[in-house]
């Protein structure tokens, strides 16, 4: 099965392409994505017509820089919910066990490893961005640049890496822009892709960031209005589909994300004859049997971005709507 990437990973995309008087959609389908996969920033491309997408734009639009400057175009929201449940972690350092964790949800290609370096530095090292040292330079130039992005947002004002590694080389007219845009000393023809810093950072307290949520939630209602949806109850199960992750999934948070107080969402319930539990029962019955269908998700993931803290909850629910345990019902799926 070939490795997915969110279509979110391209936002920006089309804007910069045209700023260099090129025709992004041509560009999308000369690497096999469909135009409309860039709507739902939540849909998957596959990761090998992604890589190649950056590859001709950057040949097309003649900018060598190509995936520096989208990436600089580019932010925590990138990564959806899990730039919203890092910034809701205690530390940086959880931040980024998180981001480990879970990044794969996001780009299947993409691994990051965080290691410690004596008593003051720490790496986090980016595995599987290309399989040969000059191959798919604008991704890595793309994601170096983001996760430093996230760092600085997760940090705030005070953030600033040491270095950062590229394993590719470029003209030396370009460097500066490298360092202007990273904002550390940047070294290429390195052995590894790579940003280090210093590991004070790592007792920081990630900078909440609810502007993730009204985005995520901005974008899912955005998408109810072009599908022609602008049902009460449908932003109301829009709103709870996107804090399920974040473990804030109550009334309250539910009632602000769609603007109303909570009495006023409890009495739309109350006119549909459910109530909050019950609705929130029902999200995530359908959430599951959706997630279920991409047979290559992780079940305690699929656990997790439901809102249960453990699988065996999670399971436990399931064979209580279906009869059956979410392996089962996911294999009869075949």
């Amino acid at each position: 099965m070939e490795s997915l990437i969110r279509s979110s990973s391209l936002a920006g995309f089309e804007n910069l392409v045209r700023q260099y008087g090129v025709n992004p959609i041509t560009l999308l389908e000369k690497a096999g994505i469909l135009p409309a996969q860039l709507r739902d920033p939540d849909s998957f491309v596959v990761y090998a017509h992604y890589l190649e997408l950056l590859e001709l734009a950057a040949q097309a639009c003649d900018e060598p820089c190509f995936g520096l400057k989208l990436g600089a175009s580019q932010s925590m929201s990138t990564v959806g919910l899990i730039g919203a449940y890092m910034s809701r972690q205690p530390t940086i350092l959880d931040a980024l066990n998180v981001a480990q964790k879970y990044i794969y949800l996001h780009a299947e290609g993409i691994v990051l490893n965080l290691a410690l370096l004596g008593q003051t530095s720490c790496e986090v090292r980016f595995v599987r961005l290309s399989d040969e040292k000059h191959e798919f330079e604008q991704k890595s130039q793309l994601a170096v640049c983001l996760v430093n992005k996230i760092l600085k947002e997760l940090v705030g004002p005070k953030w600033r890496a040491d270095k950062v590694c590229l394993r590719q080389s470029v003209a030396v007219k370009q460097r500066p822009l490298f360092n202007k845009v990273l904002n550390c000393e940047v070294e290429f023809n390195s052995d590894v892709d790579a940003i280090y810093f210093s590991s004070a950072f790592l007792s920081f307290k990630p900078q909440l960031n609810d502007a993730i949520l009204d985005t995520l939630i901005a974008d899912q209602l955005e998408l109810q209005c072009l599908n022609k949806l602008p049902d009460e109850m449908l932003q109301i199960e829009g709103a709870m589909k996107i804090l399920l992750a974040t473990g804030e999934c109550n009334k309250e948070n539910t009632a602000k994300s769609v603007g109303l107080h909570p009495k006023k969402l409890q009495r739309i319930l109350t006119e549909h004859k459910t109530s909050y539990r019950q609705l929130l029962d029902e999200v995530r019955k359908s959430e599951a049997m959706r997630l279920l269908q991409q047979k290559h998700i992780n079940m305690t993931d699929l656990a997790l971005r439901l809102g249960y803290a453990e699988l065996s909850i999670f399971s436990r629910r399931f064979k209580l709507w279906f009869g059956v345990s979410p392996t089962e019902w996911q294999q009869n799926l075949r």
